[in-house]
Formats: structure tokens, C-alpha cells, sequence
């Protein structure tokens, strides 16, 4: 799966996409919209904690409708006021990584039934350099429903106090009907290692996060293909926390 064409399907949900899965049969059988697939293939990166699960009946994370969105660094008072919330920001790295567009967008967390009990906004900024290459900054405000993923800490660093983990999944979109082999299945329960159903044809990925929490928002920095090295992440987390 090409890194451009999964980062506008991470950018490109709205209320239509939400719309159609919520009419759609459960997941793992239906077709999903291809951009919502991809975006809510991506929620692993969010992990939800025993009080959601037992307390709110949350079982499943999934994007949203699109509240807001800009092309212009000027408008990030804006963006945090639609958000409800404040962050660390950049318009450029010293990487060189530059601001290109940033998103207001809702997560929904659902129950067995798919009701939505639980709804927050999260911003998106992407990133592109030179080279063509694009990341996506991830901020949302720090709750108990929601906490770090799951998948296997590659890496971590130490940066003014505040531990930045990295960590690097794969990914695998396979068809509605698709049967997985006894392979397959074995494959999927090795941590870090997602399968989703929805796609044309059998397509896979790696992804790689860097993740961390300060002044009560969680941050991540996406990098869909896993183009860039660890450090590259590590010191454009230690930018924005260093200010």
C-alpha cells in the first residue's frame, strides 16, 4: 500500500463514511468504505482501558465526521478552539518536515451493538518533506477511557522528563469474504500484527508511532510505511516537547 494513498484516506473521513458502516453488517463481514477501513485499521494505536470496557461497554474504536480543516498554519488557534483543547505545535522541523493541512475529527468508541457511548475530538496535523515523504501528528486530550496501544515497544527515549515510546506494526487489509489460513490466524495474534477486512485485494503495510503524553494531551506522530528511522520521530517528539 503506497504511504500517499494512506494518508489521504486517514485524513479524508467524514459523516458520509460513518453513515454507511453504522448501516453496515458487523465488522469482519462487510465491505467498510475503503478510507474509513484504512482510518479505523489505524485505531489500534489507541488501546481501550478496563474501566471503558467494563464500566461504559466500549468495544471498538472508530473515526468520525471531520469538524474542521486547514491548510494554513495561521489557523491553529482556531483548530485547538474547535478541539476543546490545547497542544504542542510546529509549522517546521529542523528535519525540514513542513505543515501541509490539519484536521478536526471525532473518535467514537462503541458498544456490542454499535452505539456510540463515547466521543472525542482529535487533531491531525500532516507533515511533508522534500522528498515527498508525509507524517501525521496525532493530539487528543489525556482520558481514562483511553490509553496507549498495546502493540510492542520497539523503542524509547527520555526527552525533558517525558518517556516517548516508538512503535512499529504491521498491517494486513484483506477482502469481506476472505478466509484466513490457520497461518493467517496464528499470524494475527503475534502483538503488533492487524488484519482488516474490507479491502479489493490482499495489501500490506508497516506503521510505525511514536507516542507520548504531556500537560494532559497524548500525542503520536504516524508514519504510514514506516519510511522514516526512529530518531527521525524521536527528534521531532523532542521539538515539540521542548518547545
Amino acid at each position: 500500500m503506497k504511504q500517499e494513498f494512506l494518508l489521504n484516506a486517514m485524513a479524508d473521513i467524514d459523516e458520509t463514511y460513518v453513515r454507511e458502516a453504522e448501516k453496515a453488517p458487523t465488522a469482519g463481514q462487510r465491505k467498510l468504505p475503503w478510507k474509513m477501513l484504512v482510518a479505523a485499521a489505524l485505531i489500534p494505536l489507541l488501546t481501550i482501558t478496563a474501566y471503558a470496557s467494563d464500566a461504559l461497554n466500549i468495544r471498538t474504536l472508530v473515526s468520525g465526521m471531520t469538524h474542521y480543516t486547514s491548510s494554513q498554519f495561521s489557523d491553529m488557534d482556531k483548530i485547538m478552539d474547535k478541539a476543546g483543547f490545547q497542544m504542542d505545535v510546529k509549522e517546521t522541523f529542523h528535519n525540514g518536515f513542513t505543515f501541509d493541512k490539519v484536521y478536526v475529527e471525532d473518535t467514537r468508541g462503541l458498544d456490542e451493538n454499535d452505539r456510540e457511548v463515547l466521543k472525542y475530538r482529535e487533531v491531525q496535523v500532516n507533515y511533508r518533506n522534500a522528498d515527498g515523504v508525509r507524517l501525521c501528528l496525532f493530539a487528543h486530550p489525556d482520558m481514562e477511557e483511553i490509553t496507549d496501544s498495546e502493540s510492542p515497544v520497539a523503542q524509547t527515549a527520555q526527552i525533558g522528563g517525558v518517556t516517548v515510546s516508538y512503535h512499529r506494526d504491521h498491517y494486513k487489509f484483506v477482502p469481506a469474504n476472505y478466509e484466513l489460513s490457520e497461518a493467517e490466524k496464528q499470524w494475527q495474534e503475534i502483538p503488533g500484527n492487524y488484519i482488516s477486512y474490507g479491502s479489493d485485494a490482499v495489501e500490506e503495510t508497516d506503521v510505525a508511532f511514536a507516542c507520548w503524553e504531556k500537560d494532559g494531551a497524548d500525542y503520536s506522530i504516524m508514519d504510514s510505511g514506516a519510511k522514516a528511522s526512529p530518531q527521525t520521530l524521536f527528534a521531532m517528539a523532542a521539538e515539540l516537547i521542548q518547545g
